[in-house]
């Protein structure tokens, strides 16, 4: 088997902002596994500048010591716990290998007979810029909006969701919130405390990752259920996942497979909330749609996905998106709303 790695940079329509980073473009990794009977695949390799710790000035050497070594690495993916998004192209390339037809698992979803719900989403930006988004979001019949907030100032965004709440009650809107771990820990709960009068389903990442304290405090004292995201990057081991989701306790957890150590690290994941008794579940980290077509055929495998907006919906952010590997993404992104 062989190997060949194609990078190529995506642009984004606008300026995507979270209250740590903005993107006008980013680059990704196509790897492609070949054999000498013709068959092939394509997987995606796209780990995010500034947020996946794997991404430094050696992780290109990296990928072409994996690429030069691709069979190895496919029959050994636990080498690679450091690399997730690394991981998640060689599954990825993997799947599409084994199933010329674009589809990788038979499920509901793959078959077209139901659709998974996902939720839409308001970048952070100005306040006319969020709101526009908004406007735009609430004309059409959106069952999840999420609002990504801390990056404007707090008075405002309240009144952005004073605004939402005006059109839409939380019977017929649930309303997400993504902080990025914009909020110190010492004003954490005043703000979370302005928030419950706006029906909030949950807030993801109120504080910053590694403060596992402060987190446990806010989660055991605030109304609104709390999500992880970026706290579960760079825990690769069963024993140290499991002790996390223990000590913390959130109500859910955000799973990006490319973040969090692929599709296998991502059901590891799962296994573990359904001991402890907390939900989850996935979002994007901006892949492509040829990314996102494998995660949302990934996720559709477990029934909970299509009972729970599931984060999917941003291969619409880029100018010069890549093709899926079949017809599902436009299903897919068709019951965005």
């Amino acid at each position: 088997m062989s190997a060949f790695l194609q990078k190529h940079t995506l642009e984004f329509h606008f300026e995507a902002k979270t209250s740590q980073n903005a993107f006008t473009h980013r680059d990704i990794y196509l790897l492609e596994i070949s054999d000498n009977y013709g068959r092939l695949g394509v997987g995606e390799i796209s780990p995010l500048q500034g947020l996946s710790p794997e991404y430094n000035d050696t992780f290109e050497e990296k990928l072409k010591e994996v690429t030069s070594n691709v069979s190895h690495y496919l029959n050994n993916l636990d080498l690679l716990a450091d690399y997730p998004s690394i991981v998640f192209g060689l599954e990825t390339a993997w799947w599409a290998y084994k199933h010329s037809s674009g589809v990788f698992f038979e499920t509901d979803f793959t078959s077209q007979k139901r659709a998974l719900p996902i939720n839409s989403l308001v970048w952070m930006g100005d306040f006319d810029f969020m709101k526009s988004q908004i406007d735009a979001i609430l004309k059409k019949d959106t069952q999840c909006i999420k609002l990504k907030i801390g990056g404007i100032d707090f008075e405002k965004e309240l009144e952005l969701l004073k605004y939402i709440r005006r059109f839409r009650s939380a019977k017929t809107l649930q309303i997400r919130l993504d902080a990025n771990g914009a909020f110190h820990p010492d004003e954490a709960t005043a703000k979370l405390r302005a928030l419950i009068p706006f029906d909030i389903h949950s807030i993801e990442q109120p504080i910053a990752k590694g403060q596992a304290n402060a987190m446990r405090k806010i989660v055991e004292t605030c109304e609104i259920p709390i999500a992880l995201d970026e706290e579960l990057i760079g825990v690769t081991q069963y024993k140290d996942r499991y002790q996390l989701l223990k000590e913390i306790n959130p109500s859910y957890i955000v799973l990006k497979p490319s973040l969090h150590g692929g599709f296998g690290g991502a059901e590891e994941w799962i296994f573990i909330t359904k001991q402890l008794g907390i939900r989850w579940w996935v979002t994007s980290a901006l892949e492509s749609n040829l990314g996102l077509n494998a995660i949302a055929q990934w996720v559709s495998q477990f029934p909970e996905s299509y009972d729970f907006p599931q984060g999917l919906g941003t291969g619409q952010l880029y100018k010069n998106n890549l093709p899926s590997h079949s017809n599902l993404q436009d299903y897919f992104l068709y019951f965005e709303n």
